[in-house]
């Protein structure tokens, strides 16, 4: 059965009051910037005071009771409900499918309810997963035939009205349109007419390198290709129709790319999600059962949550979205898998828009964000993760925190992160105007505990920050980079290289280094170690930039007598889960951070030298040195890690005892408001 929003729910999802354009007034120019405001949920979980419909205690058994308690819940209260999982350890030889949108499953706390599953749900649109839900449409990776329109008019940047050749099956308030385009240089339905040659500017590109100026990605990785054009046709941008008049549809946010048009033969792509579905406080462990790929599996999903959940050992992703749009997913705490870790992720997109990822540990898990789709307009915002566990493999390569690993991850924010490296690569396209703000990357992981299996130090890529070929118009602002005592080096055009701040435009293979990456970026207000002080250099400001140039910013540079860098570029005000912790928490405004660097000879068995660390009983005896010139203070995830679960700096170690509400204030509704009788539903299975 469909739903749709009613117009005051409606309202209130789509109404935002202070936009990023604004926040970022500036500082980013109109043709690069983005209202991140509107991505996530921005009116917060709307399950607060969604009734509760059933209570289940914890039993042995298939998944297939709490799948018919959902369905009953559905069916008692279509506009939200909640089925709430008793305190103990659910032993479940099959995973759950929810039935439909609207409806949530809540435990009582990721230390109190444990669901250990030996088998996946059935019905997970193509993947395995445990807990999985699953929307209405077709494209990439999930076979069948897509309802495709092609669209004729509307392109404009900050345009919120569009023109399709048809507007059949779209329904206002709730259809989501995939607007997509073929790749530069080419046109037709299948986007297969013409060639990927270097336009010199804004490039968007997925075909292989094959001649100078000829294609993008590396020699040795295939194009990704989208199922309903054969062809490279991957810049995309997600929205929400709001009103249909014959062939003209109303969006639900301004287009951002500033590059749509008719010569490469635009499309949209219509789904009828599966509308906020909810995970909230319990524990998911998939030890029994490393087949099943994902921890939760959302599949066109719309506004939909996983919160104060604590996922793991699963086969590959704690949470996996294959068609995530406008998805939340906070205040979680992910522990990687022991098998392989080719594309281990904690969180999953493939292909996605508009999604918020924050306030989120990663611990020994191989990449925290893996974006192996085009992934459009999405925050990665105030997340902590250490030790991006290679599992057995015995390389020197330094794994990273976060990849943009597809052509189409385009204006995505990362902000107030805390993590080793960050890389937006050129393994199948290039992307576009992606922003980092407020981030700490010390860009260095210790070998010294046996993390690395044979390997006692890395030295390939043991950098904080790369930005690959083919990657244009970024924005990097009032981020504090590099570890004390390893980086030597600025930057650098080569790839796989150590000891630099910045790996900007690496060719890979027969690849030169692409200059454009360089001299269309904006690095503005950015601290790092090499230097010791705060970067406001005129020349990394890229005022001659090709097609979009960026003038100097009036914002941030206050020793010369300009006002501060703002807070966030996607968050109004502090967030209560901040608590006592300063607001903002990194960057080179911030003073007297209480972030630190244990003493001592790096790489030394038994200790945490050179790591980040909040106060000296965390360094193994070595003490704790001032640091990163006071600029850090550890965001809620970090100090959650270190000061409440225990954590060791290096991540070694086993999964830890989590429960979002002994870190953070106002995370999570209660676990059942108030606790029903626990006779109410007692199953033996």
């Amino acid at each position: 059965m469909k739903r749709t929003l009613s117009p005051l729910l409606f309202l209130m999802i789509f109404s935002t009051i202070v936009h990023a354009q604004q926040l970022s007034s500036g500082i980013i120019s109109p043709s690069n910037a983005m209202d991140w405001t509107r991505a996530g949920i921005p009116s917060g979980l709307p399950d607060t005071n969604w009734p509760i419909c059933q209570t289940i205690n914890a039993y042995s058994g298939s998944g297939a009771t709490i799948q018919t308690a959902l369905a009953n819940c559905q069916s008692a209260h279509s506009n939200g409900g909640v089925v709430v999982l008793g305190a103990g350890t659910f032993n479940l030889s099959s995973g759950v499918l929810f039935p439909g949108g609207h409806l949530v499953l809540r435990g009582q706390g990721a230390n109190a309810t444990q669901l250990n599953f030996s088998g996946g749900a059935s019905g997970c649109n193509g993947q395995s997963g445990f807990l999985c839900a699953n929307g209405d449409g077709t494209y990439r990776g999930q076979g069948g035939t897509p309802h495709v329109a092609n669209w004729t008019a509307g392109y404009g940047q900050g345009a919120t009205q569009i023109t399709l050749d048809n507007v059949s099956g779209i329904i206002a308030g709730q259809s989501i349109l995939i607007l997509n385009q073929c790749d530069t240089g080419f046109s037709g339905s299948a986007c297969t007419t013409g060639s990927p040659i270097d336009n010199g500017n804004y490039f968007q590109c997925s075909t292989p390198w094959s001649a100078p100026g000829v294609g993008c990605n590396i020699a040795n990785e295939s194009a990704d290709g989208a199922s309903w054009r054969s062809g490279p046709a991957w810049q995309q941008e997600v929205v929400q129709v709001t009103a249909v008049n014959g062939k003209v549809v109303t969006i639900s946010q301004p287009l951002h790319h500033p590059n749509w048009a008719a010569g490469q033969s635009p499309q949209a792509i219509v789904i009828q999600p599966i509308i906020q579905v909810g995970v909230e406080d319990l524990s998911i462990d998939g030890s029994a059962a490393l087949s099943v790929s994902d921890g939760v599996f959302y599949s066109n999903s719309f506004q939909s949550w996983v919160s104060g959940v604590k996922i793991s050992n699963v086969g590959a992703h704690s949470v996996a979205a294959n068609g995530g749009f406008n998805d939340l997913f906070q205040n979680n705490y992910m522990y990687g898998n022991p098998t392989s870790y080719g594309d281990n992720a904690g969180f999953y997109v493939n292909t996605g828009g508009n999604n918020v990822i924050q306030n989120n540990i990663c611990h020994k898990v191989h990449i925290c964000w893996l974006n192996d789709g085009p992934d459009d307009g999405a925050v990665f915002a105030y997340n902590y993760s250490v030790n991006q566990y290679n599992g057995t493999a015995s390389n020197d390569l330094m794994g990273f925190a976060t990849v943009a690993h597809s052509a189409g991850d385009d204006f995505q924010l990362l902000e107030g992160n805390a993590i080793n490296k960050t890389i937006d690569d050129a393994d199948h396209g290039a992307h576009l105007n992606m922003t980092k703000f407020r981030n700490f990357i010390w860009g260095w992981d210790s070998c010294a505990n046996g993390q690395c299996n044979a390997i006692t130090a890395k030295a390939t890529q043991v950098v904080p920050f790369v930005s690959g070929y083919g990657t244009r118009y970024s924005v990097n602002v009032a981020n504090v980079l590099g570890t004390p005592g390893y980086h030597t080096k600025y930057q650098d055009t080569q790839g796989f290289g150590s000891g630099t701040i910045w790996e900007l435009g690496a060719g890979y293979g027969s690849q030169p280094p692409d200059p454009l990456a360089i001299s269309t970026m904006l690095r503005w207000g950015n601290w790092d170690v090499v230097n010791g002080t705060t970067q406001f250099n005129a020349s990394e400001v890229p005022t001659s930039a090709p097609v979009y140039p960026i003038a100097i910013p009036t914002v941030g540079n206050t020793g010369a007598g300009q006002s501060s860098f703002p807070a966030s570029f996607y968050l109004s005000g502090k967030p209560s889960w901040f608590g006592s912790i300063p607001w903002p928490s990194i960057g080179p405004d911030v003073t007297n951070g209480n972030v630190g660097q244990c003493a001592g000879t790096l790489n030394t068995a038994g200790k945490f030298n050179g790591l980040a660390a909040t106060n000296a009983s965390q360094c193994a005896g070595s003490g704790l040195n001032t640091a990163w010139g006071g600029h850090v203070n550890a965001n809620p995830a970090m100090a959650c890690y270190l000061n409440v679960l225990g954590g060791n700096p290096d991540g070694t170690g086993s999964a830890l005892a989590f429960d979002a509400r002994t870190c953070y204030g106002g995370s999570s509704p209660p676990p059942s408001k108030p606790n029903p009788p626990t006779n109410l539903t007692g199953v033996v299975q």
